[in-house]
């Protein structure tokens, strides 16, 4: 059978370990919450939305073509054959799928240059970031 007890210190049944645990917690819990460094950095904030419709009609559009070659991709990277065949170019098509995505955000947003500092393929953020070649 199991018997409870109450956990304050008036009540004598208690034996004094378990008493002094309850003290411990309760010095614990008096302190108030430990603020704590976060694990991680915030995420950055993401670009303000262009008021433009043909900007995020364009953007859309490069979804749609970008989830069309997801499911190409997978398609064709379920045949073992060509799978083993092809892998590299069978990469390339999801290299071209996240570069699709990234400039999707790029064109859907305002501040442009906000949207490509938050480019996680350093090859394509390094591109759009290098100074023009001629004047425009």
């Amino acid at each position: 059978m199991l018997h409870l007890v109450r956990s304050d210190d008036s009540c004598p049944v208690l034996p004094a370990h378990q008493r002094a645990v309850d003290a411990i917690q309760a010095a614990i819990r008096a302190e108030g919450q430990v603020v704590r460094p976060p694990l991680f950095r915030p995420a950055p904030a993401r670009p303000a939305p262009s008021g433009e419709v043909l900007d995020h009609r364009v953007a859309e559009e490069l979804e749609a073509i970008a989830r069309r070659l997801e499911l190409l991709g997978g398609a064709l990277a379920s045949d073992p054959i060509l799978l083993q065949r092809h892998a590299a170019q069978l990469q390339s098509i999801d290299l071209i799928k996240q570069t699709l995505c990234h400039l999707s955000q790029v064109v859907a947003t305002d501040e442009k240059e906000k949207a490509v500092a938050l480019i996680t393929l350093s090859e394509l953020k390094a591109r759009l970031q290098r100074k023009a070649l001629t004047r425009l």
